[in-house]
């Protein structure tokens, strides 16, 4: 009787555990799909859609005027680094974009440091930092 209690305590641990890990993975999926929409976004210049994904935490961030924004053409967009913290429910991405503006024909690097929080009540990701700093 008493291996019984054992064995039955030994399982609902691993089913904890897998559904944590199970729980994690889900988390990981959905920020795979979250980022990579708000890439496309930059990419092809759907800038008002990119921030409609955002929750600003911080308002003292540069923001590109709408007539800024008409005239920017992103030509790369590359992750370089990503790292979770805050059991994996907020996410530091380094971005690297290479953009011109129309009006200046000027090829421009930017590094975007992009911070991803999970709301688990809604189980989807969002971005607290504002669009990336085009001049």
């Amino acid at each position: 009787m008493h291996a019984h209690r054992i064995s039955i305590t030994l399982l609902a641990t691993l089913l904890l555990s897998a559904c944590a890990a199970v729980d994690n993975s889900k988390k990981s999926i959905t920020l795979d799909q979250a980022t990579r929409y708000y890439e496309t976004c930059i990419r092809w210049a759907e800038f008002k859609v990119a921030d409609s994904m955002r929750r600003l935490e911080h308002n003292n961030h540069y923001t590109p005027s709408r007539d800024t924004l008409k005239r920017i053409k992103v030509t790369s967009y590359e992750t370089l680094s990503t790292r979770a913290v805050d059991d994996n429910a907020t996410v530091h991405i380094q971005v690297e974009i290479v953009y011109y503006n129309e009006g200046s024909m000027k090829l421009v690097t930017l590094i975007d440091n992009q911070v991803w929080k999970y709301d688990a009540e809604n189980k989807s990701w969002y971005i607290t930092t504002p669009l990336p700093a085009f001049r």
